[in-house]
């Protein structure tokens, strides 16, 4: 519960939000903390994911290792490696639900901010792009960036009106917690108190000074006169709140925004039970989509269509980002390589390891037990037959 505790006090919510949250109150800041942490928590996790996934390029067909794939996978730009590049262009999609992509030379950047002009049936322009603290003067059209919205509402906008409701929850939830868990004391004294002024300051100097003092230390002693007592109230020390309660709350929003991600829950918070099932619909419901997306979008700007037709073109493959066990993935290569589906070289490719190159190891072989229906030869050399 270390980071809860870290909600409630003002000093640590203001490393969890930007600058733009800075001006606002320490009270609302703490709450408006608990939902960036949770989105922030997601699009993170998206964004690392992603930018694992490896960018394939083909000519006419055959995959290929060459200016584009390096461009992709290795150095997008001077200032940023492509890991950098990809997970910057990913949290900007899913945060804010629109990234731009532009060229300069044969560099690619991710904008900070523009400006889009739309029309129906001619190209957009793109302007007032910035990058850090340069801005762009430059127009650009439609078909010389790569633009992709990943919504058609903003998914942190839904987030925002689910939180309006229950912030108030938590807020409250808060507020309770520190109330019931709050000591409270009777100061008892004989007789009247003098109405004075040095007594009236000797009252105010008591309550407002030696007390707090006495209640915030470890150990401390409080001196009183005779006559004068300080009494627990006995109703308070039965109301003990646990932060448990809080806690479930924060998880009920954070559980609302995964969903919101499509973030499967037990992903988000680590869960390793049922992992595999897990992945598979992250992979399928989260990632897959925004990398056909970039793949598409970038097919259409970056190559066209005459290149595409004769089977040039780039993707984005996701098939590693999940870990494979090669215990567990043994029969399954196996399978796939009797069968002709992949050469040596495919198999090594997807154990994360480098393709040979070798003629030999992109030969497809077809075990003798496969045969079309009804083919006589085939079946004469099966391996029952050899065996006799």
């Amino acid at each position: 519960m270390q980071w809860a505790k870290g909600l409630f006090r003002e000093a640590t919510t203001e490393s969890l939000v930007d600058q733009s949250f800075q001006s606002l109150p320490a009270k609302k800041l703490s709450e408006l903390a608990i939902k960036k942490w949770a989105i922030d928590s997601c699009v993170n996790k998206i964004a690392n994911a992603l930018a694992k996934a490896d960018i394939q390029t083909f000519v006419a067909g055959e995959e290929t290792r060459g200016e584009d794939w390096y461009l992709f996978n290795i150095e997008p730009n001077p200032n940023q490696n492509a890991t950098e590049f990809w997970k910057k262009a990913v949290y900007k999609l899913v945060y804010e639900n629109e990234v731009l992509i532009f060229s300069m030379g044969n560099a690619m950047y991710v904008a900070d901010s523009f400006s889009q002009h739309k029309f129906a049936f001619r190209e957009n322009v793109y302007s007032n792009i910035v990058l850090k603290d340069y801005a762009v003067s430059a127009l650009f059209p439609e078909s010389k960036v790569m633009h992709l919205t990943l919504n058609i509402e903003k998914t942190k906008t839904v987030i925002d009106g689910f939180y309006r409701l229950y912030g108030d929850l938590i807020s409250e939830g808060v507020s309770n917690y520190k109330k019931l868990n709050s000591r409270k004391f009777l100061y008892k004294t004989k007789g009247q108190l003098a109405q004075t002024k040095e007594a009236q300051e000797e009252m105010r100097n008591l309550l407002s000074n030696r007390i707090r003092v006495f209640l915030s230390e470890k150990d401390a002693v409080l001196p009183l006169q005779e006559g004068h007592l300080l009494e627990e109230l006995e109703q308070n020390k039965a109301k003990i709140a646990e932060s448990r309660d809080i806690k479930k709350m924060i998880d009920d929003v954070f559980e609302m925004t995964t969903t919101s991600f499509h973030l499967p829950w037990g992903v988000a918070k680590g869960d390793t039970v049922g992992l595999n099932e897990q992945m598979n619909a992250f992979l399928m419901f989260g990632l897959n989509p925004i990398a056909e997306m970039i793949s598409d979008e970038g097919n259409r700007k970056l190559y066209g269509k005459a290149l595409v037709l004769q089977r040039t073109y780039m993707k984005m493959d996701t098939s590693r980002i999940k870990v494979i066990d090669l215990k567990d993935s043994a029969s399954a290569l196996e399978l796939l390589f009797r069968t002709g589906t992949n050469t040596i070289d495919d198999n090594l490719a997807m154990v994360g390891k480098e393709r040979t190159g070798l003629p030999e190891n992109n030969q497809r072989f077809i075990s003798k037990n496969y045969a079309v229906q009804g083919s006589e030869e085939m079946l004469a050399q099966g391996g029952d037959r050899d065996a006799e």
